[in-house]
C-alpha cells in the first residue's frame, strides 16, 4: 500500500520555513521498524498553543497528510503526529542548503518563535531560548538579512536545568514583517 502523495509544491516559501522552524524547536521524527512506518511529529502545549496546534494542523492538511492529534498524559502536551515517509525525508534536510529565500528566512524564524519563544507584550520583547547555539546561529542569518540584528547570550544555568542554554533577544521589529508567528500577533 502506498502512503499519500505530498503535494509540497502547495506551500509558499514563508510556509515552508515555518514547518521547519517549528520542527526545528517542537519536533521530533522516527521510523519504526516494527511497522515500518515514518513519523513526524510535533509536541506543542495543548492549552498556550492552540492556535499553532491548529495552523500546523491546517499546513499538514495543505500538503495533503492526515495529522492525528494525541493528548499526552503525562504532561499538558498535544502530540501532532503524521505518517510519511516523504515528510520524513524533507524535514531531514539541511536548512542551510535548502533554501536561502527571504520569505523561507521569515517563515523559519516565525516557527522557532512559535515553538520556542516568548513574547512579553508589556516588555515589548520577542525571545527564543534553545540549547542547541547553532539554530539560533541560523536563525539570527536569517535575521540579519533582513536587517535585524539579534542579540544571542548564554543563559546562566538554574538548579533545574540540566542543559547549558542560549537565549536569544529579537527585536520587535520583526513584528513589522509580514511573518507567520501567531505568538508574535500578540504584540500587535
Amino acid at each position: 500500500m502506498r502512503g499519500r502523495e505530498l503535494k509540497w509544491v502547495l506551500l509558499s516559501e514563508k510556509e515552508k520555513g515555518y514547518l521547519f522552524g517549528l520542527f526545528e524547536g517542537d519536533g521530533y521524527k522516527f521510523y519504526d521498524k516494527k511497522s515500518r512506518h515514518y513519523h513526524v511529529e510535533f509536541y506543542l502545549n495543548s492549552l498556550k498553543d492552540k492556535k499553532i496546534i491548529d495552523y500546523l494542523v491546517d499546513l499538514l492538511k495543505k500538503i495533503n497528510l492526515k495529522p492525528n492529534l494525541y493528548q499526552d498524559k503525562r504532561c499538558n502536551c498535544k502530540r501532532v503526529r503524521v505518517y510519511s515517509k516523504n515528510l520524513f525525508n524533507i524535514i531531514h534536510k539541511d536548512i542551510s542548503q535548502l533554501n536561502k529565500d527571504k520569505n523561507f528566512g521569515i517563515g523559519y524564524v516565525s516557527g522557532l518563535i512559535d515553538s520556542e519563544g516568548h513574547v512579553n507584550k508589556e516588555k515589548s520583547y520577542i525571545m527564543v531560548i534553545n540549547t542547541k547555539k547553532e539554530i539560533l546561529e541560523k536563525c539570527r542569518n536569517f535575521l540579519n538579512e533582513l536587517g535585524i540584528n539579534p542579540i544571542i547570550n548564554q543563559r546562566v544555568l538554574s538548579k533545574k536545568d540540566k542543559l547549558f542554554s542560549y537565549r536569544m533577544y529579537i527585536s520587535v521589529k520583526f513584528k513589522r514583517l509580514n511573518h507567520l508567528s501567531i505568538k508574535t500577533q500578540r504584540l500587535q
